[in-house]
């Protein structure tokens, strides 16, 4: 759903695409800029989008649509699983960004249990950095693999000299610079997210990422992690 910069009751209702996901659009009149947009317009929008079989929406970073979209049963799209899979990319270029040589940085992994992304994360991580360090149930099995297939003095608990920690969900608070995965509201210490050429530019880029490649549109080689300014 998008709100359109112009004045009326009519609804813009068309098929888009997005690396060949098929998106159903529908465009709110907003009014003049800075006119607050009619709540019925928005809620005739979000019906639309329901009667056209939609549950998720995607909209742009400033929509004000949100709760007229709620109350017709649709949500927005959940960006923490692709944060999750990129854990370990986004890691990498956190300590390169900052200066820190990958051999010899401290990682620490921190989260309720070893699920999927988790486990993942510290494979990759693995035969990369000095040390990691894992806090989560579940975590001496992950340290005991470690330590047999790379050698690697894995720790239990996470440290508080590490150079980074990569919270996952149900994380306990970080102690020190941290990148956070856990949640729908990530934050990746000034790094960010970029797909390929040719998406619209006017969606939030995170979920419209996540949408694409949890529908299997994008895959995560071809998400492109930028620097901080």
């Amino acid at each position: 759903m998008a709100l359109e910069p112009r004045r009326g009751w009519k609804l813009t209702e068309e098929i888009r695409t997005a690396a060949g996901l098929r998106l159903y659009y529908v465009g709110v009149p907003a009014g003049r800029s800075g006119e607050r947009p009619a709540q019925r317009g928005l809620r005739r929008g979000a019906e639309r989008l329901r009667r056209a079989g939609c549950r998720r929406a995607v909209a742009a970073p400033d929509f004000q649509g949100w709760e007229a979209l709620s109350r017709a049963g649709l949500r927005p799209v959940d960006p923490s699983p692709l944060c999750q899979a990129l854990a370990a990319p986004l890691a990498m270029a956190w300590l390169e960004q900052k200066g820190v040589p990958l051999d010899g940085a401290v990682v620490a992994l921190s989260g309720g249990r070893v699920d999927r992304f988790f486990f993942e994360a510290a494979l990759a991580l693995a035969p990369r950095v000095r040390s990691l360090a894992v806090e989560a149930r579940g975590g001496g099995d992950l340290l005991r693999l470690l330590e047999r297939e790379w050698g690697l003095p894995a720790l239990e608990g996470a440290p508080r000299g590490a150079d980074l920690t990569l919270r996952f969900p149900g994380a306990a608070p970080a102690r020190g610079p941290c990148l956070d995965v856990s949640g729908a509201e990530p934050d990746f210490g000034g790094l960010s997210l970029a797909g390929p050429e040719g998406l619209p530019e006017e969606l939030e880029p995170l979920p419209l990422l996540a949408l694409l490649w949890e529908e299997g549109r994008l895959r995560e080689e071809e998400i492109r992690i930028r620097p901080g300014k």
